[in-house]
């Protein structure tokens, strides 16, 4: 299929140009996209001037800024309707900045896009070049998305997850995939309000796949299309305690079950008190850890 759609290429900075630069240097002359479009979350190390400067006498580039950091879903939905509003995009790869792709890769998800009629389609990620054991999900009930944290994980993951033998088909119906790369549809996007903006970071692509399905519009992966994701070394760079990490996406599984499940004060407050019990046993694990290490 000829490309006549107009596709961009969105990518959501903070603090993190240099990864930004190599990523669009790599694909800024892909034929597949008509644009590129780089958002600065109201980056504090300057990365809107540099990114600026670098990018300004390049007419495929177009460089833009957020009037504050209201996290990972905030600039991507600014992102996303700039992009359908202002540069009138068919489609819009969403790319975090430490990844990497082919034309040719985001031409099959384009394709199978116009193909299904779809909202997302996403290939499969690979890390250290290893395709990961779980690139999409299921829609979670609240105790399966609480339990998925504990040592009672196995019971969560038989409902949670897909058989890993359908991962063998070439493409797959599937209710949520990884926010690191996939292509969209901005309209749908759009129509269903796009990120909930009150989840700052984490979990925030397993309600888009729950507000998605509501409405009736569907996602699919591709099997045997891969990306490769350096693993999150943008959030790394912002948030490098695995204890904060987890603190975060505990806020927006707890926004999830209250505002979309609607579950009761109890069952909260149950949920609450796994997550809590979590955290703290994380804090005297690596406690423990530094005496040892004295």
């Amino acid at each position: 299929m000829k490309n006549k759609l107009n596709v961009v290429c969105e990518i959501l900075n903070y603090n993190d140009a240099e990864t930004v630069f190599r990523l669009v240097d790599k694909i800024k002359d892909f034929p597949v996209f008509n644009s590129i479009l780089i958002v600065d979350n109201d980056s504090p190390d300057n990365s809107f001037s540099k990114l600026l400067n670098r990018y300004y006498n390049n007419n495929k580039i177009v460089v833009n800024k957020t009037a504050k950091n209201g996290g990972y879903g905030y600039g991507n939905n600014y992102g996303i309707k700039y992009a359908y509003e202002k540069l009138n995009a068919d489609y819009v790869l969403l790319a975090n900045p430490d990844v990497s792709f082919s034309n040719e890769m985001v031409q099959k998800l384009l394709n199978e896009m116009v193909k299904k009629n779809a909202a997302i389609v996403a290939g499969t990620q690979r890390i250290n070049g290893i395709p990961i054991r779980t690139p999409a999900w299921k829609i979670p009930t609240a105790m399966q998305w609480t339990l998925i944290e504990t040592k009672l994980w196995k019971y969560a993951a038989k409902k949670y997850y897909y058989d890993p033998s359908l991962f063998e088909l070439p493409d797959l119906q599937v209710e949520c995939v990884h926010g690191a790369m996939f292509l969209l549809d901005p309209y749908k996007f759009l129509d269903v309000d796009g990120y909930d903006e009150e989840m700052f970071l984490f979990g925030e692509e397993t309600v888009l796949g729950y507000k998605l399905k509501s409405k009736g519009y569907t996602s699919f992966l591709l099997n045997n299309v891969y990306y490769d994701h350096e693993g999150s070394t943008s959030i790394k760079k912002s948030f490098n305690s695995s204890i904060k990490q987890d603190q975060i996406t505990h806020q927006s599984k707890l926004i999830y079950m209250k505002n979309y499940l609607h579950i009761n004060k109890l069952e909260l407050m149950l949920n609450k008190s796994i997550f809590n019990f979590v955290i703290l046993k994380k804090k005297l694990k690596d406690k423990i850890n530094a005496t040892k290490g004295r």
